[in-house]
C-alpha cells in the first residue's frame, strides 16, 4: 500500500482510490449477509400468507429476498438499512443494525486505510447505508431509479449534509461490495479530478434524492467503472462525483457504504451518532461494544420523533447558480 502522503495526494487528484483484499468474506462480510437473511426470516414470518411460510423460510438468500420484495412491505428497503429513515422517524422505525455490522464499521483493516487520509483521530459517520440491488428487470418500476434499491443519479457524498457540515466536515467514503462488482450488475461509476472543482449544486431529483444539477453534461466524460471484487474497498472523496450503472444481470448487487469523519469537523447529520472508531487517547473512544452502539441510534431516534425526521439537507444546494456546473465547465 502507498504511503500516508501518497494516498491521499491520489484520492484529491482522482477522487477515489482503489484498494485490493482488505477484506476476508467469510469472517468480515459473510455474518452481515447471514444477519440480513434473518432479517428477511422476520419479515416472513410477519408478511407472508401462513401456507407459504415454511416454505419460504428455507429459500436461499436470493430467492428468499425476491420473495420478500414481493410483499409489498411499506419501505422494504429500510429493513436492511443501516440507519434511520431520512422522514416520518417514529418509535417503531426500523433500521439494520446487527453486531456484525458494528464489527465492519470499526474493522482494524478498514481502520488502517482510513487513517491513511484522515490521520490519527477518527469518528464513525452516522451517514452510512447498506444495499441489495436486485436484477433491474425484477424491480417494480417506481424502484428502478431509487439509490437504495436501482440506479443512483450523479450526486457527491458532501451533498445529503448539513450546511455546515457540507463547508466542514472532513469525511471519507469507504464503500464496500458484498458481491463482484462489474458493469453489467451496477458498478459505481466516477469522472477523474471533477472533484477539484469542491461542492456544486445539487437539486431535488427522484423521490427527493440530491442530483448534481446539469447532470446530463457529464455523459461527454469518459466514465471511470469502479469494478471491484469481493474484499476489495473503494475510497471515495467528499466531493468525487459518481453514480451507479443498472442491474443488468441476474444476480444480486450487494454493498455497504461506510463514512468516517476527523475529530474536530461536524458529521453534518446532528443528532445522529458520531463518535470515535479510532485516537491516540484510549479516553476518546467511549463506544466500546454493541449495545453501547445500538443504544446511541435509540437515543437519536427518541431525539428526532419529536420534529418526524433525522436528517435534512439544502436543495438546491446553493441558492445562487454561481456552483453549477454548467457554469464551472464553461470557466
Amino acid at each position: 500500500m502507498k504511503s500516508n502522503s501518497k494516498l491521499k495526494k491520489l484520492l484529491e487528484r482522482d477522487g477515489f482510490i482503489r484498494v485490493k483484499n482488505v477484506l476476508n468474506f467469510n469472517k468480515d462480510l459473510k455474518p452481515i449477509l447471514n444477519d440480513m437473511e434473518f432479517v428477511m426470516d422476520c419479515l416472513i414470518e410477519k408478511f407472508a400468507p401462513k401456507i407459504y411460510r415454511n416454505k419460504a423460510l428455507n429459500y436461499d438468500f436470493r430467492k428468499k429476498y425476491t420473495y420478500v420484495s414481493k410483499l409489498n412491505i411499506y419501505d422494504l428497503d429500510q429493513y436492511f438499512n443501516t440507519r434511520l429513515p431520512r422522514d416520518h422517524v417514529k418509535k417503531d422505525s426500523d433500521y439494520f443494525a446487527s453486531h456484525s455490522l458494528w464489527n465492519l464499521i470499526k474493522n482494524k483493516k478498514i481502520l488502517n486505510v482510513v487513517e491513511k487520509i484522515l490521520g490519527t483521530e477518527i469518528l464513525s459517520s452516522p451517514v452510512q447505508n447498506t444495499r441489495i440491488k436486485q436484477p433491474e428487470k425484477k424491480l417494480p418500476k417506481g424502484s428502478i431509479h431509487d439509490g437504495l434499491s436501482g440506479r443512483t443519479p450523479w450526486h457527491q457524498d458532501a451533498a445529503v449534509l448539513s450546511t455546515h457540515g457540507q463547508k466542514f466536515c472532513d469525511m471519507i467514503t469507504v464503500w464496500i461490495p458484498f458481491t463482484k462488482t462489474t458493469k453489467n450488475n451496477g458498478c459505481m461509476i466516477t469522472v477523474k479530478e471533477i472533484n477539484k472543482m469542491g461542492m456544486l449544486n445539487h437539486i431535488s431529483g427522484y423521490r427527493g434524492q440530491v442530483e448534481i444539477k446539469n447532470s446530463k453534461l457529464l455523459d461527454k466524460f469518459k466514465p471511470i467503472y469502479l469494478v471491484a471484487n469481493v474484499g476489495d474497498i473503494i475510497l471515495l472523496h467528499k466531493h468525487s462525483i459518481h453514480s451507479s450503472l443498472p442491474n443488468r444481470s441476474n444476480n444480486f448487487r450487494i454493498s455497504a457504504d461506510l463514512r468516517y469523519n476527523r475529530a474536530g469537523t461536524p458529521s453534518g447529520r446532528k443528532p445522529l451518532p458520531n463518535f470515535y472508531v479510532r485516537s491516540k487517547n484510549k479516553k476518546n473512544i467511549t463506544v466500546h461494544n454493541y449495545k453501547q452502539w445500538v443504544a446511541l441510534w435509540e437515543k437519536a431516534k427518541n431525539k428526532c420523533i419529536p420534529r418526524k425526521f433525522a436528517f435534512k439537507y439544502p436543495l438546491p444546494t446553493f441558492k445562487h447558480n454561481k456552483r453549477d456546473l454548467k457554469n464551472l465547465l464553461n470557466n
